[in-house]
């Protein structure tokens, strides 16, 4: 292959090969990439060779980086008054790593555009032996060939060959400038500069080798699993971690490292010999190092074997940002990008244009798509400072917390369930709409750590700081039958260590669960103290299947509530103990006139308790139902009671009790049934989604009944219904939990119904002895009236032992003065239930009181193999906490924020970047540690940790920050060479581009078609999904096994981070993009590209609802064609489109429309909405143009455009 058959494409390829292979910045793959360059061209190696000369004349020969930089000067350049030219060797030649390094790899870029300008140096495409002599004017030939060997190594030592003989005065000559210049080359078989080796593994006129850089990994990966922090796994003694057991010293001469003499190191000659016993990493590890890996070792320690504390754990280096030149330069952020793009031979693209600008930012700030009119505002605003407005809206905007939210409830674990076993509904909404306001309040990242870890801790914490401590109540939670309490109170604090060492630290602290960490400096012990935080909390290990498993707490919509709500139960108080107390010490002498009257018992046989609406006493056991008319028009905020005798059925069917429901509206109003030998009492708004249905778990059998008695609190919640039987309150099962606070009301004016012939099964019950009350009866009330011949038989003979129950009753039935103090305070229940069902319940953490925190290492991390006993600490290679911090949560959250904390400031800011570009600073966002990905720009990732601190830990000004760089502010259409080069954009050459996530693509579809709906927080709601997949999961008792669909615009058009999240089945249209379950703590997503998610953008009924309701917003633009399919196109793409692809949609246009002219009935059907008829429109004027702009619609909303960043 000789170069003038390669094409541009390949050639600059290989230039830019050989120029990083020269400088030793190659990757593993693009390393062999070269090494089969050379191997089998010519031409590559000459060129390579070439490279390699022309470093080494410009690190030897000061004189030739000016004449290389006058040659490829643009003639163009004036020198301005007052400046000057650098002198050769001033700040160019001046040793490796410094400011002339940066110089002469911008030679490189200047001068590696083609083969002939080097040419022109005379250094280039010589001959095997023939070493030609410079010819370039200003240049010193003789200097350049008497400093300059025929070979750099002898062809007989095929291992490797090093070059590095040191200087002895002060200023080294040319010649001892390049003795000492680092060229290292590893080569399978022997190599020089006339020769260049036909295999490289690794080459490089490099800066000194830097532990964390190129060695920590390589260890990491390949040795610490057995020579590292777990003693338990450690072999041979040997730990590689650590600098004092890895380096030789005085004090532990026998270490396998020798610095400087890599031949008399054990640790070499381990990983170099023949000896397959004596190999390592060993066979059966499966590990292998590669030629490049060894030489890297090889001269690290001839280098002196110099050790580092990894990057992580140490303090954020305080770096001024690098002083570059050029008007691109909008921030500091830009500094370190383009002084690195420079360093690589790379520009930054151009800036983005406006379409793409507002399009980009709206979506990272929002997560929502600009509208049409924002956008053309935009792009008609050319002043200078219209980008920054737009992003000082844009953070100023509700959805801005949304979207901040989105990304930490992934890292939270959040859900609506509990997601072991049942999986049932829990009430933790209130925690996520903390998270909301939070972010867009602007709270500091420091405050908002402490209040999720500790609110509960703080001196007379809010309602606000107690809320936001349900972060640690996320966790999945169990109460099957059989669990072991303890072992599960073990997993919860497992997992709570993990998810705080992962969210704020980027650690995977769980590593350490059962043994030391294999990588990081985490012992065991370490791992139970922080466990220890987490010990010492009231929750129990059972969450009792129940929404509001202890501890919680009411979340009242403001103070004005809660006062009121405070207000009501000291009043409820006063009246139990002073008004009632006082009122039965009245009713004394009258009760005692009573016991003497003869007639007493027949007085209790007429008893009345105070709110009796109705005493019906009528039997109703014909085919015929008994109408008691108008009576019981109770509602969702009234209280009611209703009590009767009944036997069941004969068969086992359904049958009516008493009904008062209105078919004609969805069968409003309130029934009792009894179904299932059982008996359910309904509250119903509209059958069968919206209604309250809570049913007793006693069997009916044999054709025994009994005394049942309902009462309801005026709640409006499932919670406030209790039933009883035989005067005896009996335990609930919730048939429809999921649906257990009604929005609506009940109440209906249609008559009561007592009995009669079912209308489904044709059973009849018998009922008597109806009672209806305008007040929620107390279990004392319910008792009293459940057996009235009872209490007869104790007035007529009444004993000691019968006094009080008598009494009662009596004041109930005829003490005036009791019964207006007893109504009073049934009266402030009432007010008070209704409050209280207003004021949701979330889950919560608090403190067992008068314990300090602790915990037991437990061996193998099982639960029942306690071990030594701990208290609470933080790992000993990190900074210790602060004097005077209190040993729990609260003083951890406080270390975690300290100053000196290594870790929070870097993670923090790195996950944002990861939200705005696609990937941190460090990929592994996840993990910091030594399994982790080093940083990209290490350099600036510190400078944005000190300036977050330094401004407060300002989550806003992060953020405008980042997005006001020149570096964000770049196109992202990237040249095939640049993406070549840089696949996943690590050097920030490009603008970011990627897939929007699932809860973006589904809410920019809704913003689209005109449906979404914007209000901010609020319970979880349930858009279609298709049928069958929770009942897949769903266990027979769980009150989530079946999905019920929530209807309307407010629920079904909701944002999606508002979709109720089952864990054991999240919403498939979100999981098909990749959203996890939320069953651990995720920090980043993982993005696939899979035909389902075409298929669900194509055929989701909410995406096809979407396409119809934008077709028709496009259809309302008026008839011109190209207007409608561009205001489609902006409000999917945020862009006009051009007449070639307007063309490919007025083609696909007429063919839906030739499709359908012929069928209409089939452009109708499409039309019509599967998932609520609400929102069909079927029925529209023009049916076959509706569903062929739909058609359109779905086309343009399938594209990777419309669902990528841009």
């Amino acid at each position: 292959m000789t170069e003038s058959s390669l094409n541009d494409a390949q050639l600059r390829r290989l230039h830019w090969l050989a120029q990083q292979g020269a400088e030793g910045l190659l990757s593993g793959i693009e390393a062999e990439e070269l090494s089969e360059w050379l191997s089998r061209s010519e031409t590559a190696r000459n060129v390579f060779a070439g490279y390699c000369q022309l470093l080494v004349a410009l690190e030897s020969e000061p004189a030739l980086h000016e004449v290389m930089v006058e040659a490829v000067r643009p003639e163009n350049i004036v020198t301005l008054p007052g400046s000057r030219m650098v002198t050769a060797g001033e700040g160019v030649a001046k040793g490796v790593g410094g400011s002339g390094r940066r110089q002469w790899r911008a030679v490189f870029a200047m001068a590696g555009g083609a083969v002939a300008a080097m040419l022109m140096v005379g250094v280039f495409l010589r001959q095997p032996g023939d070493l030609r002599e410079p010819s370039m004017a200003k240049a010193s030939p003789s200097a350049i060939e008497e400093s300059r060997p025929d070979r750099v190594g002898s062809e007989t030592q095929p291992s490797s060959i090093e070059m590095a003989t040191k200087g002895t005065g002060d200023d080294p000559t040319p010649e001892e400038q390049y003795r000492t210049s680092p060229i290292l080359v590893s080569l399978n078989e022997g190599g020089s500069l006339s020769r260049p080796p036909s295999q490289l593994v690794t080459a490089g006129a490099k800066a000194k080798i830097s532990f964390n850089r190129d060695i920590r990994p390589i260890l990491s990966d390949n040795c610490f699993h057995c020579h590292g922090p777990d003693e338990k796994a450690r072999k041979a003694k040997l730990r590689l971690d650590l600098r004092q057991t890895a380096i030789a010293s005085d004090s532990n001469p026998e270490a396998p490292i020798l610095p400087g003499k890599p031949e008399s190191s054990e640790f070499f000659a381990r990983i170099t010999t023949a000896d397959a016993d004596d190999l390592m990493p060993p066979a059966d590890s499966h590990k292998r190092l590669t030629p490049a890996q060894i030489d890297l070792f090889r001269r690290w320690i001839l280098e002196g074997a110099e050790w580092e504390e990894h990057w992580a754990f140490r303090a954020p280096n305080p770096v001024e940002p690098p002083q570059v030149a050029g008007n691109w330069v909008r921030n500091d952020i830009d500094r370190f990008i383009l002084a690195r793009l420079l360093a690589e031979g790379l520009e930054p693209s151009p800036e983005a244009d406006r379409y793409t600008l507002i399009r980009r930012v709206t979506l990272d700030l929002t997560g929502l798509p600009p509208t049409p009119a924002e956008i053309e505002a935009f792009v008609a605003d050319q002043s200078p400072e219209a980008y920054e407005k737009l992003v000082d809206r844009l953070l100023d905007s509700k959805a801005f917390g949304e979207h901040r939210a989105r990304y930490w409830l992934d890292a939270a674990r959040y859900a609506d369930t509990h997601g072991l076993h049942l999986d049932n509904y829990r009430e933790i909404w209130p925690y996520r709409d903390w998270v909301i306001r939070a972010f867009n309040g602007n709270m500091p990242f420091d405050q908002f750590t402490i209040e999720q870890l500790a609110g509960d801790l703080l001196p007379n914490p809010t309602q606000d700081q107690i809320v936001a401590t349900g972060f640690n109540r996320c966790n999945v939670t169990t109460s099957e039958g059989g669990a072991i309490s303890e072992e599960f109170l073990v997993r919860y604090g497992v997992d709570r260590v993990a998810t705080t060492a992962t969210v704020w630290m980027a650690l995977t602290a769980g590593c350490a669960q059962c043994h030391n960490h294999k990588y990081d400096p985490l012992s065991m012990k370490e791992f139970y103290q922080l466990f220890a935080y987490f010990n010492n909390t009231t929750q129990p290990g059972m969450d009792g299947n129940a929404k509001d498993s202890a501890p919680v707490i009411r979340v009242y919509p403001n103070g004005e509530a809660k006062a009121t709500v405070e207000k009501l139960q000291a009043r409820i108080g006063d009246l139990d103990r002073m008004d009632l107390k006082a009122a039965t010490a009245a009713a004394e002498p009258g009760f005692q006139a009573w016991l003497k009257d003869p007639k007493r018992a027949d007085a209790l046989a007429g008893l009345r308790l105070p709110g009796t609406l109705l005493e019906e006493i009528a039997v109703a056991e014909g085919g015929t139902a008994l109408n008691l008319g108008a009576v019981g028009e109770f509602g969702r905020d009234r209280p009611f009671s209703v009590a009767f005798s009944f036997e069941p059925p004969e068969s086992y069917d359904r049958a009516i009790l008493l009904a008062k429901t209105d078919p004609s509206h969805g069968d409003r109003g309130w029934r009792i049934v009894y179904e299932n030998e059982a008996m359910t009492v309904h509250l119903i708004e509209e059958w069968p989604n919206k209604a309250l249905r809570v049913g007793l778990t006693r069997v009916f059998r044999g054709g025994r009944g009994g005394h049942i008695t309902v009462t309801y609190d005026g709640s409006g919640t499932s919670e406030g219904i209790a039933l009883y039987l035989n005067g005896k309150r009996q335990s609930s099962r919730f048939v429809n939990e999921w649906f257990d606070t009604m929005e609506g009301d009940f109440k209906t004016s249609a008559p009561l119904l007592v009995g009669g012939k079912d209308p489904e099964s044709g059973q009849i019950a018998k009922v008597r002895d109806v009672r209806l009350f305008d007040r929620k009866l107390t279990d004392v009330e319910v008792n009293l009236l459940n057996d009235r011949q009872r209490l007869k038989g104790l007035a007529e003979k009444p004993a000691e032992k019968d006094l009080a129950e008598l009494k009662q009753a009596w004041m109930l039935g005829f003490d005036e003065g009791y019964r207006s103090v007893w109504l009073k305070k049934s009266s402030a229940e009432t007010e008070l239930n209704v409050l209280e069902s207003k004021a949701p319940f979330t889950l919560v953490m608090q403190e067992q009181a008068d314990s300090q925190p602790k915990a037991h290492v437990l061996e193998r991390g099982e639960y029942d193999k306690p071990q030594q006993e701990v208290g609470a600490g933080v790992p000993d290679f990190l900074p210790p906490m602060a004097d005077g911090e209190p040993g729990n949560r609260l003083g951890l959250a406080r270390w975690l924020v300290s100053p000196s904390h290594p870790l929070t400031s870097r993670v923090a800011v790195n996950r944002m970047w990861q939200e705005l570009f696609g990937a941190g600073l460090v990929k592994t966002s996840e993990d910091f540690g030594t399994q982790g990905e080093p940083p990209s720009h290490p350099e600036l990732l510190d400078w944005l940790a000190l300036r977050f601190m330094g401004n407060g830990w300002n989550v806003k000004a992060m953020y405008r920050d980042l997005v006001l760089s020149s570096t964000y502010r770049q196109s992202s259409k990237g040249s095939p060479e640049l993406r070549q080069r840089d696949p996943e954009n690590r050097l920030l050459a490009r603008g970011p581009r990627f897939r929007l996530d699932a809860e973006v693509i589904r809410d920019q579809a809704l913003a689209a078609s005109g449906l979404l709906n914007r209000a901010v927080g609020g319970e979880s709601v349930k858009p279609w999904q298709p049928g069958g997949i929770w009942e897949a999961v769903g266990y027979t008792n769980s009150n989530t096994q079946t999905f019920y669909q929530d209807y309307g615009a407010a629920a079904e058009h909701r944002r999606s981070l508002y979709t109720f999240w089952k864990r054991t089945a999240p919403s498939p249209n979100l999981s098909v993009f990749d959203a996890p379950n939320r069953e651990s703590c995720i920090v980043r997503r993982e993005r696939t590209n899979t035909p389902l998610q075409a298929l669900v953008l194509m055929n989701d009924p909410q995406y096809l609802r979407a396409t119809r309701y934008l077709a028709q917003r496009a259809m309302k633009e008026g008839t011109d064609i190209d207007k409608r399919i561009d205001h489609i196109a902006m409000l999917l793409m945020g862009r006009p489109l051009d007449e070639q692809e307007k063309g490919v949609l007025k083609s696909s246009l007429v063919k839906f429309q030739n499709a359908w002219e012929s069928d209409e009935p089939s452009a109708r059907a499409f039309l019509k909405d599967t998932a609520n008829d609400t929102f069909s429109l079927a029925n529209a004027e023009s049916p076959v143009e509706l569903a062929s702009w739909a058609m359109v619609a779905n086309q343009i909303m399938n594209l990777d455009e419309s669902i990528s960043k841009p």
